[in-house]
């Protein structure tokens, strides 16, 4: 580096370390720290108002209805796919006798 350079960041430095000399320390109020600290416990400490249980009820009872209504929805659709049932069989049933028929049957062989 040159000469120049070096004198130039020597100065910045110099001016920087000059800055940090005027700085004084903050004032704060009397009791500012207690009540600072009282404030952060507070923040930390769950909060239980007087109604507080009403409102776990409130969420119990939401999921609850939640849950049979679910429950409601799944035994119909059980029990209407059971009326189906035979006539999914039926269905593969047709499927499977006009793809996979008599293995003993290959006609479709000769007709090429």
């Amino acid at each position: 580096m040159s000469m120049k350079n070096e004198n130039n960041i020597e100065t910045k430095i110099n001016q920087a370390l000059n800055s940090i000399e005027g700085i004084e320390s903050a004032e704060v109020k009397p009791y500012f720290y207690t009540r600072l600290q009282a404030k952060m416990e507070n923040q930390m400490a769950p909060s239980y108002g007087k109604f507080s249980i009403l409102a776990n009820l409130k969420l119990s009872l939401a999921m609850l209805a939640v849950f049979f209504v679910f429950n409601l929805t799944s035994i119909v659709f059980l029990s209407g796919s059971q009326n189906t049932d035979s006539t999914a069989t039926s269905a593969l049933d047709e499927f499977s006798e006009e793809y996979f028929s008599n293995p003993n049957v290959y006609d479709y062989l000769n007709d090429y």
